[in-house]
């Protein structure tokens, strides 16, 4: 799959999970069985229903999220487990956390990263991404530095992952919750967009320059 995806999407490189550059962004954790997150994600994960749900509590109530949330956050944070779903092929813009975010890759996806550090200004320069293709079933923690958001499909099916997070984590704001920061965006997400992104529409800030990465579908 790794290599169809490259020879599609020539010049851009897509990078092995197991490559020694994610060490960047994040770690992929060994040694879980995420198995039994499937049914509960893929019941959830229909076309009529939203691209990202927050929080679903038949997640947590499973042995999988248990050993995350003990291998990850020590067993003593308030999590919440969600999924993000859809068809989605672009950028569209980068947001970031205060603590880690685990992704687990129910079906094959490629994520597209990038470092908070390079952003000056509210702004940053999509040529500093970086691609990585992530397998089914792959269990990987994002650092809270990491720019991220939602993965890209690579076929024509939709990409499913279950996404875990501090609890309360893309709450919607009040408009009295909100600070005077252009990117602080939902509780604990702080989001820039390309100007191409949906969410423009929606307030967001418009701060990505350069090219808005597509991942082309095999």
């Amino acid at each position: 799959m790794l290599r169809e995806l490259n020879e599609a999407n020539r010049p851009l490189t897509i990078l092995p999970h197991d490559s020694q550059a994610l060490d960047r962004y994040g770690r992929i954790i060994n040694g879980i069985d995420c198995s039994d997150m499937i049914d509960p994600s893929t019941e959830s994960a229909l076309p009529e229903n939203p691209a990202y749900i927050r929080d679903l509590e038949e997640l947590r109530k499973l042995n999988s999220f248990d050993e995350i949330s003990r291998e990850v956050y020590g067993g003593r944070m308030a999590l919440q487990a969600g999924i993000c779903f859809g068809y989605n092929d672009r950028m569209n813009g980068m947001e970031y956390h205060e603590g880690s975010e685990v992704i687990v890759a129910i079906t094959d996806c490629v994520l597209i990263l990038g470092r908070c550090e390079d952003i000056h200004n509210d702004s940053w320069d999509s040529s500093l991404a970086e691609c990585f293709y992530l397998p089914e079933g792959t269990v990987m923690e994002l650092y809270s530095n990491t720019l991220h958001l939602a993965p890209c499909r690579t076929t024509d099916s939709p990409f499913c992952t279950v996404i875990i997070l501090p609890e309360g984590t893309n709450r919607p704001l009040e408009k009295s919750e909100k600070p005077g920061e252009t990117t602080y965006f939902m509780e604990n997400k702080w989001l820039i967009c390309h100007r191409e992104s949906p969410a423009v529409q929606r307030g967001a800030h418009v701060g990505i320059e350069g090219e808005n990465i597509r991942i082309k579908t095999v």
